[in-house]
Order: structure tokens, then C-alpha cells, then sequence
């Protein structure tokens, strides 16, 4: 669907807020929404850290991009079966 503004903001918040707060060392974001999620359309997933967001919330947008669907939901259950 569509982007609300603010988008980036909240990737930045959740990425600085897991590294420093929690300590996370792997924070992954998946793109172009559920797409993302589907093998067939070739999107690889984006490593997120503190250095690669740090200035996002100055731009429109969003950096992991979006994508109208709809995705079939079990192609995006058997991808994500795949990852437990």
C-alpha cells in the first residue's frame, strides 16, 4: 500500500533503539513489504545499522521500499516456515 509520513523515522527509532538499548548486532530489514518476503521476486534483504540509517529521517520515503499487492499469503508463510 501507501506510505504514511514518517516512514523512515520509525526504521531509524526501531534500528538505534535495538543496537544500543538491547545491544542487537543483526537487524534485518525485509524490502518492498510482503513482496519481500516472496523468493520469486529476487529482493534481498538489507542489513540495517546505526551508520546506514542514521540520517534516513531526513528524506522522504521510505529506504526499504514498498510494493502494492496482493502477495499470496502462503507464499509468504512458506518463506517465512523457512526461516524457523
Amino acid at each position: 500500500g501507501g506510505l504514511c509520513p514518517g516512514v523512515n523515522d520509525v526504521i531509524r527509532a526501531i534500528v538505534m533503539e535495538a543496537h544500543h538499548h538491547y545491544r542487537v548486532e543483526s537487524i534485518l530489514g525485509v524490502r518492498f513489504g510482503l513482496e519481500g518476503f516472496i523468493p520469486g521476486y529476487g529482493h534481498e534483504v538489507m542489513d540495517l545499522t546505526p551508520d546506514k540509517v542514521s540520517q534516513v529521517h531526513q528524506f522522504g520515503g521510505t529506504i526499504l521500499g514498498s510494493s502494492r499487492g496482493p502477495q499470496p499469503p502462503e507464499e509468504v508463510v512458506d518463506f517465512l516456515e523457512l526461516l524457523v
